[in-house]
């Protein structure tokens, strides 16, 4: 069978996620009861195996909660929580900026362009229109992005700030003008430090929203500016354990016992590898997410493995340094002196293996990306930053060494920025990196061509 389509991609569970999503939206589920799981299945005529995936993946971001025996609920999401989500969402937007201006098209400035054009007339009559425009400008980045994967945490992450706690929590900062005029610059001049620093403006305009919402939600501003350990530990991946049979499983697809390109079902999947569906779904989804496999073509249970290319991989680059930056400016305020000791030999390492050019020097980069998820207060960002290395460790056969050994223009920059625990600076390094991998990326792609199997 051959490899699915980009074109034909869809997230797994996408239909049953969408309906079951649209009913809470219309407020037809209530979350003050358990359903039952067979009970949904009627309502929405979908099977057991495909709901359940849909049910898990909206528990993924809070907005479902499971218990055992096949019972579901829907609760309020938390202010905490929704906060951490919201702090990933602006962080996505400029992974998002960054892989769409290069390549935007005569007909991608001309769509945006009207919506800022609709965002500013709403800013100026500071009606009930400037919520759904101001979020327009930023659903366009997720629709146009040429990398599927943020896109689609992209729409996640908005899903959950729009639908999950009860109070409504409408945009009404009016001086966006900052943030219109930035952005559509960014993506005239087709560049991508200036859709950077364009993403840094809607950083600034999103700590005043979090402030308002702040009274709306009835708690302190600092929780939401700065939340800190307050995410469920329903959220983000914590069913998910690396076991035996997680082994088993990656490993079937790594050495080809899946066949790559062809389609499984889901019951097939676990007479196979002997484990129940509630413990397959949750590695299925992880496989998922890592690119590894992609919904089946007939959408009812099953899945194909995937034939990465060096476009999977170099998307997750580009999502993973987001996601670095992300963790750099949450984790230096808080860093001890033993955190700093401790990255200060990490440092002292990757200066050494640039220096002799020794091929660690990838594995090492890879470690400070681990030191800063590892102690980032943003169970969102941590977590998604962890399924994200994964998917850069096994998304090809043999991943690409980095070979751009003069980086301490980055390493310089992150001292100081640790030094002096200012984020502002730590982004700035993050931004030098990236600079350095958009050479790496060129430099594979004119190696190694597309990949392709």
């Amino acid at each position: 069978m051959a490899a699915q389509s980009p074109t034909d991609w869809r997230p797994l569970f996408d239909d049953a996620f969408t309906r079951v999503l649209v009913a809470l939206r219309s407020g037809t589920l209530r979350d003050d009861r358990e359903h039952d799981l067979l009970e949904l299945c009627e309502r929405f005529d979908v099977r057991p195996s495909i709901l359940a995936g849909a049910l898990q993946r909206l528990a993924d971001i809070g907005l479902a909660r499971l218990s055992p025996g096949d019972r579901v609920r829907f609760p309020e999401l938390g202010p905490v929580p929704w906060a951490e989500g919201s702090w990933m969402l602006v962080g996505l937007v400029e992974v998002a900026m960054r892989a769409t201006v290069p390549t935007a098209t005569e007909d991608d400035v001309a769509v945006y362009a009207g919506l800022v054009a609709r965002a500013r007339r709403a800013a100026t009559e500071r009606g009930d229109e400037l919520d759904p425009a101001l979020f327009a400008t930023i659903g366009f980045w997720a629709e146009r992005t040429p990398d599927r994967l943020t896109a689609r945490l992209l729409v996640r992450t908005l899903q959950q700030l729009r639908y999950g706690p009860r109070a409504t929590l409408p945009w009404q900062v009016v001086e966006i003008e900052s943030w219109l005029a930035a952005s559509l610059q960014a993506l005239r001049l087709r560049d991508r430090s200036s859709a950077e620093r364009a993403a840094h403006v809607l950083t600034r305009l999103w700590r005043r929203y979090l402030e308002m919402s702040a009274a709306t939600l009835g708690v302190d501003p600092a929780s939401l500016l700065r939340p800190v350990g307050g995410t469920s530990e329903d959220l983000y991946w914590a069913d998910w354990r690396p076991d035996d049979d997680w082994i088993e499983v990656l490993g079937s697809i790594r050495d080809h016992t899946l066949d790559p390109g062809r389609e499984y079902t889901l019951r097939d999947l676990t007479a196979r590898f002997r484990v129940p569906m509630p413990r397959l779904l949750p590695m299925v989804r992880r496989l998922e997410v890592m690119g590894l496999v992609h919904a089946g073509p007939d959408r009812e249970g099953s899945v194909l493995v995937a034939v990465p290319t060096v476009d999977d991989w170099a998307e997750t680059v580009g999502l993973l340094l987001g996601l670095q930056e992300m963790c750099v400016r949450s984790a230096i305020p808080a860093l001890t002196d033993a955190d700093v000791a401790q990255l200060d030999v990490l440092l002292a390492q990757v200066r050494r293996e640039a220096r002799v050019r020794d091929f660690s020097f990838t594995a090492t980069l890879l470690e400070i990306n681990r030191f800063f998820a590892s102690r980032s207060p943003n169970r969102a960002i941590r977590e998604t930053t962890t399924v994200t290395i994964s998917r850069l460790a096994y998304i090809l056969p043999e991943p690409p060494p980095f070979r751009q050994w003069a980086i301490e223009d980055f390493l310089e920059l992150l001292d100081e920025a640790v030094r002096a625990r200012d984020p502002e600076l730590g982004s700035e390094a993050c931004h030098a990196l990236s600079a350095h991998f958009d050479a790496h990326v060129a430099d594979v792609r004119a190696r190694y061509g597309s990949m392709e199997s």
